[in-house]
């Protein structure tokens, strides 16, 4: 039986369109008012970035965080042209980086749910040099 629901859940993934992806790739400077950025960087067909922007995206985008530190989606594959200075290569995604000045000063490494996630992203920021 479970053999049989691995297959199923496989075949249902495998039938999903392949699409381009919804991350942008989006190379320009933060504007010049706002201190942090918040770089989410994903890949296609990740069910934890569609997680992400279903559940936390919008409450981040109207918060105090997202005031402080606006949201940029960039696709893993093309960290390498956005120009971006980051301690680590990404290894999880999505992977949320707080970007200062195209300098990275903190990240959290996956999907935590919207409770975990913000309280990480407040620490960071007001942790941040």
């Amino acid at each position: 039986m479970r053999r049989l629901l691995v297959g199923f859940f496989f075949a249902l993934l495998m039938s999903l369109p392949l699409g381009a992806s919804r991350a942008d790739l989006d190379i320009t400077s933060t504007p010049s008012n706002v201190a942090f950025e918040l770089v989410v960087v994903e890949a296609d067909g990740c069910i934890y970035c569609r997680l992400f922007r279903r559940d936390v995206l919008p409450a981040y985008e109207a918060s105090k965080q997202g005031k402080d530190a606006p949201v940029r989606f960039l696709d893993v594959n093309d960290i390498e042209t956005a120009r971006l200075d980051l301690k680590s290569t990404v290894d999880v995604v999505p992977t949320f980086v707080i970007v200062k000045s195209q300098h990275e000063v903190g990240r959290i490494s996956g999907y935590m749910g919207p409770e975990n996630f913000f309280h990480s992203i407040k620490y960071l920021i007001a942790s941040a040099p």
